[in-house]
């Protein structure tokens, strides 16, 4: 009764002190914001058990299921008192919670987000000094997760799209999109060495998005020009196909798409081309001469993701000849804990963390079960003719080494070997393009 009462000294007096010590809590709802302190104040929560409890209220709420104050019951722990009674108290509340992460995520009941397309753009002058070739940040120190060992060019900085799992917002602040006005330049002095020989554009941005906006297809397609021996790889999700016969691209180019479930493209990959845009954009390029590559990640665990990846695959196979794909890379949901914090903290509604968060190699992800039964079904949809010599390599992105046998039936052993075997099937698959250019 006094309950309202309560609840406001509450709300003045101590919501402060635990939105410091848990930066998340103030991105809570008001409601759960205050639920939660009186409880804190009540059951005498240890800040490791407060902590537990603001992650999940957070990711209820973005996920738009009941919240945890409908979750909580105290009268299971009716004879217990002290830190016995908080310890039962609050277990139970998270393995609610944790049932719900653990069914496949339920995408019916979830609305499709309105979200505004990012507008301001700013051409900015690039010092010629600036480091714009890296490293995929995908390996962990060891080989604790299978890597390709790609190299990383930062052609443009920031992307327009709004996928919700996308950690390319963590990299970069606000919503400028950065172009480079001197990328050739910039692109001439790299000093390229004899490790260097796969190139990737899409990991500070989409890399087909801009076309040759500002000239950045142009410049990359010089340099990979000047650099016969690298297979340059632009990875999108985008559908824009003007570049196609304006700009000269060369056959060690490699065009590249990420696809995705029907459901996760219209309720997680926010402003992006649908799968069928993605797919008709693909095939364009591949008419043009262009050897095209599919990347199935990431895999969502959801209700209706058997049916729909295989019929990813499916659409895959009726419109492409297997010699006419590169790789087909398979890969799935990963977080590192900053970018677990941004997302919970954004106030996008999402259900991309309703899942079973295991930690593995430093990272966090499905359980193992769970990843072999969707990369398996994935893989088995490719007929046979795929696998063969001339077809596309077949690889896991930023997945455990035990997963590659079951999946594939073949596995390396070690990230060198799998480099290599990449290497070959890549520039085999060019010269053979070339030849027939």
């Amino acid at each position: 009764m006094p309950m309202a009462a309560t609840i406001w000294n509450v709300n003045t007096a101590s919501t402060g002190d635990l939105a410091i010590e848990h930066p998340i809590f103030s991105s809570l709802p008001a409601d759960q914001q205050v639920f939660l302190a009186l409880k804190h104040q009540e059951l005498h929560l240890t800040y490791q058990q407060m902590r537990m409890l603001v992650e999940q209220a957070a990711d209820l709420a973005l996920w738009l299921e009941r919240p945890l104050s409908e979750l909580w019951n105290e009268s299971i722990a009716d004879r217990l008192q002290g830190k016995q009674r908080a310890k039962a108290i609050v277990d139970a509340v998270l393995e609610k919670v944790n049932d719900i992460r653990q069914s496949e995520t339920d995408y019916s009941t979830f609305p499709t987000q309105e979200i505004l397309p990012r507008k301001p753009i700013h051409v900015m002058e690039t010092d010629t000094h600036d480091r714009i070739l890296g490293r995929c940040p995908c390996p962990v120190s060891g080989e604790k997760t299978r890597c390709c060992n790609l190299k990383t060019l930062d052609a443009v900085r920031q992307c327009a799209f709004a996928c919700s799992y996308c950690s390319i917002q963590s990299f970069y602040h606000g919503d400028q999109v950065i172009f480079s006005s001197n990328l050739n330049q910039c692109l001439q002095q790299l000093e390229i060495d004899g490790s260097t020989w796969h190139i990737g554009t899409g990991q500070s941005s989409d890399s087909l998005l801009w076309g040759d906006d500002h000239g950045v297809l142009s410049a990359l397609a010089d340099f990979a020009r000047t650099h016969p021996g690298i297979a340059l790889e632009l990875k999108t999700k985008s559908a824009r196909t003007d570049w196609i016969g304006q700009v000269d691209i060369p056959r060690n180019v490699i065009a590249t798409w990420s696809l995705n479930a029907p459901t996760i493209i219209e309720k997680e990959e926010h402003l992006t081309a649908t799968l069928q845009q993605r797919l008709q954009a693909a095939r364009k390029a591949a008419d043009s001469g262009l050897l095209v590559g599919f990347h199935l990640h990431p895999m969502v665990y959801f209700k209706g993701w058997r049916e729909e990846y295989a019929q990813v695959v499916q659409a895959i196979c009726s419109l492409f000849k297997p010699e006419e794909v590169a790789m087909v890379s398979l890969g799935t949901l990963t977080f590192t804990k900053p970018v677990l914090r941004k997302l919970r903290s954004s106030g996008l509604h999402s259900r991309i963390l309703e899942m079973e968060l295991v930690e593995t190699a430093g990272k966090y992800s499905y359980p193992v079960p769970v990843k072999q039964e969707m990369f398996s079904l994935a893989y088995g949809g490719f007929p046979a003719q795929w696998r063969l010599e001339n077809g596309p390599f077949f690889y896991l992105c930023m997945e455990l080494p035990q997963l590659w046998e079951p999946v594939f039936y073949r596995s390396y052993v070690d990230n060198a070997s799998f480099e290599a075997a990449m290497h070959t099937a890549y520039l085999g698959k060019i010269e053979r393009q070339r030849t027939k250019s």
